[in-house]
């Protein structure tokens, strides 16, 4: 018998605390792990969407003139960068609707914005209304994503649902008018799709300003009307 231990001894550590107590040397991430926990960004999203759908309703109705440069830099600043940040901020949080929904519209209106700010005259100059026929079938492709989308925004809410039903048709409507070129129709449509953008924004901007006050107030202050789906997720 001897009174000598050949156990390792645990520096610094209590030798009441087994390994398994003991904080890990990096943080563990990954499915089944919890990240710590961020704002929504799904307000940012709307508000972002909400001003580059105002200008442009605002030009396309004549209310501000023929002055679509002014849409093209709403786009790629205030539209796209902070719709690409909430929807970061959504993925990040785990709202894949949101992130999706805030990153494909990003990337929308910067290529809009990009489109018309460098690449118009080089595709006006291919042929009689060429640049009308690329444009009109860039916003179809759009309004067929926007209605795939609006079907996911039924489990969402009452105003996602009417945003994107609004948007989808904005997007026909501005396809038509231009594929229509110059015919004498084509700017009371553009009208129309003006007026359509407009009450977009107010819904956007309803829905991200209802989402904010939830959150801060921690109750609803303005009727959401969440769809059976998403209360029931509450």
């Amino acid at each position: 018998m001897t009174t000598h231990d050949d156990r390792p001894a645990t520096i610094g550590v209590p030798q009441q605390l087994s390994k398994a107590t003991l904080p890990p040397a990096f943080p563990a991430t990954g499915p089944g792990n919890a990240f710590p926990a961020t704002a929504a960004g799904t307000p940012l999203s709307l508000f972002g969407f909400g001003f580059a759908i105002a200008v442009l309703g605002l030009v396309d109705t004549g209310i501000l003139g023929s002055t679509m440069s002014l849409f093209t830099v709403v786009a790629l600043g205030t539209g796209a960068i902070a719709l690409f940040i909430g929807g970061l901020w959504d993925f990040r949080g785990g709202d894949l609707f949101g992130g999706t929904f805030g990153v494909a519209y990003a990337v929308f209106l910067f290529t809009t914005g990009l489109i018309l700010k460098f690449f118009a005259p080089a595709i006006i100059a291919s042929g009689p209304n060429a640049f009308g026929h690329a444009f009109g079938a860039w916003l179809i492709l759009w309004a067929v994503l926007t209605a795939m989308l609006a079907v996911a925004a039924r489990t969402v809410s009452m105003p996602a649902l009417v945003a994107f039903v609004l948007l989808a048709a904005v997007l026909v409507i501005l396809a038509t008018a231009s594929l229509g070129g110059t015919a004498g129709w084509v700017a009371n449509l553009t009208k129309v799709g003006g007026w359509a953008a407009l009450a977009d924004a107010a819904v956007a901007w309803y829905l991200g300003l209802g989402v904010l006050l939830k959150t801060t107030a921690g109750h609803d202050m303005l009727p959401l009307w969440p769809s059976r789906r998403a209360a029931a997720g509450k």
